[in-house]
């Protein structure tokens, strides 16, 4: 939402954490010291989802049974971006956007038995000019549920960020990107110019997947647990800055967290819900040793009990992050940031300088 217009730019800013990134020695699958286990997680779209075919029709990308499916680096993607701002961690990419405190380089120190790196290359793995650590938690791929037909077509507004012309909605590097939810949509909102065809799949859609992991510490744990499900119930308050030139007052909106996944997430597709159904954990202690292993599970009620006592420390936190993360991912329909679009090709033609207004 560009300063003094009444309309909402489709995506926002995040501040990463101005801590330092902390690193410790990564856990090696021949020492069984860690929590082991498996999460069963149902993941069902909340408005139209879509995940592009490498043969760009359009179409929702599909197995070899001809089948939609979410691949298992898109899942394993999400929620990794997620925990490397939740978890002050660095991105994977040496190329990519980042501030000087979270730049790849800096995931890790050290070499052979004092190596150390990040939470975030801990659990999913780090890879850097030779250097590798394969990770400790795997995605597996979103099976869809049912049968389901793609709706659509859309005409969709393409086009990709240019930071450089941009410069007044891109401000600096320490900052994530995330979109605005519009809760309830249908259909996806069209463009007139620079568009292509897209055909995603409807909302109420849903996919199974499973997340192994092992020797992971509580914290990391924790992490997982957190980027997954999120928080069901959180108060949000936008100043009157946030809210447009017309706002007389803060409003406090109150919803779930959700997250944005794959295509067309400005035109209001990619909403949707994760939930844990099933946690398994396995004494792999015992497995080694060449004894029987046994496991606990938790369903239900117990799993929700489980899961608010794991996450509460990440759940209490309020600072700078996790509060303007709260205001762009919670999912409300009494949401009044509306209506969302990009600037047209006019407005940036003539360089208006204004900024983003405030997250909070």
């Amino acid at each position: 939402m560009p300063q003094d217009e009444n309309f909402w730019n489709p995506y926002r800013w995040v501040p990463v954490s101005k801590d330092k990134v902390a690193r410790e020695r990564p856990a090696y699958r021949h020492q069984w010291q860690g929590l082991s286990g498996r999460l069963a997680c149902t993941l069902e779209a909340l408005t139209p989802i879509l995940i592009g075919s490498s043969r760009g029709d359009g179409r929702f990308i599909r197995n070899s049974k001809g089948q939609p499916f979410i691949p298992s680096t898109s899942l394993k993607g999400l929620i990794r971006s997620l925990a490397e701002l939740v978890g002050n961690a660095c991105i994977p990419f040496p190329n990519g956007n980042a501030d000087e405190n979270h730049k790849l380089s800096k995931a890790s120190e050290g070499n052979g038995v004092n190596w150390k790196l990040d939470i975030a290359a801990r659990m999913f793995g780090y890879l850097d000019q030779g250097r590798v650590f394969a990770g400790l938690v795997r995605f597996s791929d979103g099976e869809l549920q049912g049968k389901v037909k793609e709706i659509g077509p859309f005409k969709v507004v393409v086009g990709q960020p240019q930071p450089e012309r941009h410069r007044p909605f891109y401000l600096d590097d320490a900052q994530r990107k995330f979109y605005h939810h519009q809760p309830e949509a249908t259909g996806l909102v069209q463009g007139t110019t620079q568009t292509r065809t897209v055909q995603p799949l409807p909302p109420g859609v849903q996919f199974t997947f499973a997340v192994d992991f092992e020797n992971l510490r509580e914290d990391e744990l924790a992490l997982l647990l957190y980027c997954l499900e999120l928080e069901d119930n959180v108060t949000v308050t936008l100043s009157k800055e946030a809210l447009g030139p017309d706002a007389r007052e803060s409003v406090k909106l109150t919803g779930p967290l959700r997250h944005k996944l794959g295509g067309c997430k400005p035109q209001g597709g990619g909403s949707v819900k994760i939930r844990i159904d099933k946690m398994t954990l396995y004494a792999m202690s015992e497995r080694y040793r060449g004894q029987a292993p046994t496991h606990r599970e938790w369903e239900g009620e117990a799993l929700r009990t489980e899961v608010e006592r794991r996450i509460k420390p990440i759940v209490a936190r309020q600072d700078e992050t996790m509060r303007h993360l709260r205001a762009m991912l919670i999912y409300c329909k009494d949401d009044p940031r509306r209506p969302i679009h990009y600037p047209t090709y006019d407005w940036f033609r003539h360089d208006t300088g204004k900024r983003l207004k405030p997250t909070l």
